[in-house]
């Protein structure tokens, strides 16, 4: 009676941590009217105005981004290797301020966005930045490291990138979200989340 107790509460907390995770995930999907792996660097350009895409590193390094200027800080989009040749959005972020350069105004006539990501904005302390993820978080220095996996169902676009003999079969994308913040004087002062999207 004991092991089918502990089992079930083993079970229970299991079932809590994957709903959370999945929970986080989704709200770690979208930014700035952009959702993740469903528009290109392209399509953000179009949208926002043009600035050049600069590309940093190589390999597993690599790094293809763009940058836009708001009122009380910057925006970021990115794509990495993974995100394939067309540059399929992998990642974004915002920070208070960035070396990265060039970057341009935030359209005019385009709503700026909040910045706030997951629940995370700038200025959170350490604390509240771990209170809101609610998961590990490992620190380096001024920096904070987040994982976490989550599975969600693959819309239509998704499927129709999949090789033919595939896009019957598969249905549903794994997801892992990590988050890098980036702390000065105690307080977030840059927030960067890649996707990774596997099935």
């Amino acid at each position: 009676m004991r092991a089918l107790s502990l089992f079930l509460f083993v079970s229970t907390l299991l079932i809590t941590f994957m709903a959370k995770a999945e929970g986080l995930v989704e709200g770690f999907r979208s930014f700035a009217g952009f959702e993740l792996g469903t528009v290109k660097l392209a399509d953000v350009q179009n949208q926002l105005g043009k600035v050049k895409v600069v590309e940093t590193g190589d390999a597993g390094d690599y790094t293809a981004s763009v940058c836009y200027i708001v009122p009380n800080g910057v925006v970021m989009f990115f794509s990495g290797e993974m995100d394939g040749p067309d540059h399929y959005l992998g990642g974004f972020g915002f920070a208070k301020e960035t070396e990265r350069r060039p970057c341009v105004k935030w359209p005019a006539n385009k709503v700026i966005p909040n910045l706030v990501i997951g629940g995370l904005r700038l200025g959170l302390t350490m604390k509240e930045f771990t209170d809101i993820v609610g998961t590990s978080v490992r620190r380096e220095g001024n920096k904070a490291y987040v994982f976490f996996e989550g599975k969600r169902v693959m819309t239509e676009l998704e499927i129709s990138r999949l090789p033919k003999e595939f896009q019957g079969v598969i249905k549903t994308v794994d997801i892992a979200v990590s988050v890098v913040a980036s702390f000065a004087n105690g307080h977030l002062v840059e927030l960067r989340v890649w996707n990774t999207y596997t099935t």
